[in-house]
């Protein structure tokens, strides 16, 4: 039986929309705090341990989701070489912050604009081409990255096949309470016995660090919820669905595919800053086509063409491979898995969630929330 709905815009719906933001907003900020220590539950007769990285790069890649989202999603150009621009806005903050002394977030002043440019340079000689041909262009060059990254005349900045560690630390200021924090929720029920009595140093630099990711990323969700709410946006999503259509109406088809290329880049550039500042460590090869296929099965499972989606895609492609690598035994039962299955779950996971939700799961999610929570639409005046 489908619920009485209410009013788009009423005060009944103003009000379920601020208790699930306070909900979400309660759940972002307490969840660091349950597991600053490595937390190890027991599911199904099979032991789990995730931690506070795990979440935090979850973080990172949401938003490097956010951006193939603009390219794919939102303006329907197959690109499945996102990895290479994430690529280049970790190692450009790492240069910077070694060897000139930038702070990360200082770094993002460069990277943006810089991976922005590039981008829309990128995004030209797409114009010439289309559909899987432009898939195979962009995966062609993830898959060279990690070999630009080893060249001798770049390795004395990227560290070649060794790696660059970064030198700057993310340390909590002076100002910032977390103990505090941590004493006030010790006073709350259910939860209070989970958090800590105090944090030790490297849990305050990893409670830090991923709050600061946090911010990072809502700013990036911000900016990108109001550019596709207005005419970059419309222009981008009438591009995608009707190319003839949307010519025929004015829209500069080479202009807006250029510039869906150049906010994808910067996106993805954020997003790896982001990655450099969380784990302080890049390898090469973490940016090769394998992180760009993830990115692509993040987009389909969190749904491409919504901003919803990059969330669900990121917590989706961090530990949905994590936790099937430590899945030892058949749920529920004794039965031994015996070689690597991790990747086997993952693929079958895949594939039901492509049957039974199509559009992702965050367009599932969202057609059963309007079955139980419908919203009837405003009505015009007059």
């Amino acid at each position: 039986m489908r619920a009485a709905g209410v009013q788009a815009g009423s005060w009944q719906h103003r009000r379920r929309q601020i208790i699930g933001w306070a909900l979400f907003a309660l759940v972002v900020a307490l969840v660091p705090f349950l597991i600053a220590d490595t937390y190890s539950p027991t599911i199904l007769g099979n032991r789990y341990t995730f931690g506070l990285a795990n979440l935090s790069q979850a973080v990172a890649l949401m938003v490097a989701v956010l951006g193939l989202n603009i390219a794919t999603g939102y303006s329907g150009q197959l690109s499945l070489g996102h990895s290479f621009f994430v690529g280049c806005g970790a190692y450009l903050t790492a240069v910077l912050v070694n060897e000139f002394d930038w702070s990360y977030v200082a770094t993002l002043g460069v990277v943006v604009p810089g991976l922005f440019g590039f981008g829309v340079l990128f995004g030209i000689p797409a114009l010439r081409i289309q559909g899987l041909y432009l898939g195979l262009l962009t995966f062609a060059v993830a898959a060279v990255f990690p070999s630009i990254i080893r060249l001798d005349e770049v390795a004395a900045r990227t560290g070649g096949s060794n790696g660059l560690l970064i030198d700057s630390d993310l340390e909590a200021p002076s100002w910032v309470p977390l103990d505090r924090v941590t004493e006030w929720l010790h006073s709350l029920p259910l939860v209070g016995s989970r958090v800590p009595d105090g944090l030790t140093g490297r849990q305050e630099e990893a409670v830090y660090k991923y709050f600061l990711l946090v911010v990072v990323a809502l700013v990036c969700f911000w900016l990108v919820r109001n550019i596709l709410a207005g005419r970059v946006g419309r222009a981008m999503v009438a591009i995608r669905d009707n190319p003839l259509g949307a010519a025929a109406n004015g829209v500069n088809l080479a202009a807006y595919k250029t510039l869906s290329f150049g906010i994808s880049a910067a996106v993805g550039g954020v997003a790896g800053t982001m990655l450099a500042m969380h784990s302080g460590f890049l390898g090469p090869d973490e940016f090769g086509f394998q992180m760009a296929i993830m990115l692509i099965v993040g987009l389909i499972v969190g749904g491409a063409g919504t901003l919803h989606g990059a969330v669900v895609g990121g917590l989706a492609i961090q530990f949905i491979p994590l936790w099937s690598s430590q899945t030892q035994t058949v749920p529920g039962t004794d039965v031994a898995l015996e070689g690597p299955y991790g990747t086997a779950i993952l693929g079958g996971l895949l594939i039901a969630i492509t049957f039974a939700l199509p559009g992702g799961v965050a367009q599932g999610f969202r057609r059963i929330k309007n079955r139980l929570l419908p919203v009837v639409p405003k009505p015009p005046v007059g």
